[in-house]
């Protein structure tokens, strides 16, 4: 792959992928497969609307990894880590990061137009308030991870919205939440890589601001997700299976790498924060076992996605 090929690319994050992409994927994954139970929706509809999901989702990353670097690009010469990036070394230029990222704006926005008027009114809405925002934190406030998991999870009511035509709130905020607080999790642990660099730079983290109260704080959120997640469950009428593998068993291995993980030794850091695919993987909210049997829940509208 030529130089400045490869260099646009890695610009996208794909090069990492999955890795990364799922962050912005599980919000769309966790809500649609929520009302795939919900409505009994037949295998090869879940698999066609989970691979759209997946579609969006990587565009939604990419452009905002693109972005991200346009901004940060200063900051980024500062930390280790990151002087290597395509746009803080120079090997990208910012007008051809614009191209790039308007051609992955454009897609995008096509797909949020199959979705229906709300989704698709959220969509434009959300994209620039959340995503564009949130490298700017960094600046501005101590808890950016904490604002990514907010900025990742507009995706939980634009899912929802799209599949039913409707608002369930109740089902939302409780995913929503939930998807806030893991992401939280995971992205504090992967800022602490470079947590040095971030106090001489002067760069805003959550690692930087908790200190020694990293793990407890993080508990918390842990325990918020678990709380969430059971009661979304007990509103769509999940079944125990869903308790077991998507509740109790994502909860302990976020627990375990929140009081195991070495935020002083970057590589441990970057581990555990791959390892979470692995308690993502775990998440099966579409219980196939019970699908066939189920009826849709009355009030539950059906919204097919045109594409």
């Amino acid at each position: 792959m030529p130089s400045q090929t490869r260099a646009l690319f890695e610009l996208t994050r794909l090069h990492w992928f999955p890795v990364g992409c799922d962050f912005m994927f599980w919000p769309f994954g966790w809500a649609f497969l929520s009302v795939a139970y919900r409505l009994a929706l037949p295998v090869n509809e879940v698999i066609k609307t989970t691979l759209f999901f997946a579609l969006l989702g990587i565009l939604v990353h990419s452009a905002g990894c693109v972005l991200n670097d346009m901004l940060d690009c200063d900051l980024d010469r500062k930390i280790e880590r990151s002087r290597g990036r395509p746009i803080a070394s120079g090997v990208v230029s910012r007008t051809k990061a614009s191209m790039l990222l308007a051609a992955l704006i454009a897609p995008l926005f096509y797909l949020f137009s199959t979705c229906g008027t709300k989704a698709f009114t959220l969509g434009v809405v959300a994209f620039p308030v959340c995503i564009v925002t949130y490298p700017l934190m960094k600046r501005w406030m101590n808890w950016p991870s904490l604002f990514l998991g907010f900025a990742t999870s507009w995706a939980v009511p634009g899912t929802w919205v799209t599949m039913t035509d409707h608002y369930n709130w109740g089902m939302i905020l409780n995913i929503a939440i939930a998807s806030c607080c893991w992401t939280c999790i995971y992205d504090t642990i992967y800022a602490c890589q470079d947590i040095k660099y971030d106090e001489k730079a002067g760069v805003k983290s959550m690692p930087v601001h908790l200190g020694k109260a990293i793990r407890p704080v993080l508990t918390l959120f842990d325990a918020t997700f678990f709380v969430c997640l059971l009661w979304a469950g007990y509103l769509n009428d999940q079944r125990l299976p869903f308790y077991m593998m998507s509740v109790l068993t994502p909860f302990l291995l976020c627990l375990w790498h929140i009081w195991s993980f070495d935020h002083n030794d970057p590589g441990d850091c970057w581990k555990k924060f791959t390892v979470r695919l692995a308690a993502i993987a775990i998440y099966h909210n579409f219980d196939m076992h019970g699908t066939p049997g189920r009826s849709p829940r009355r009030g539950d509208g059906l919204r097919w996605i045109d594409c």
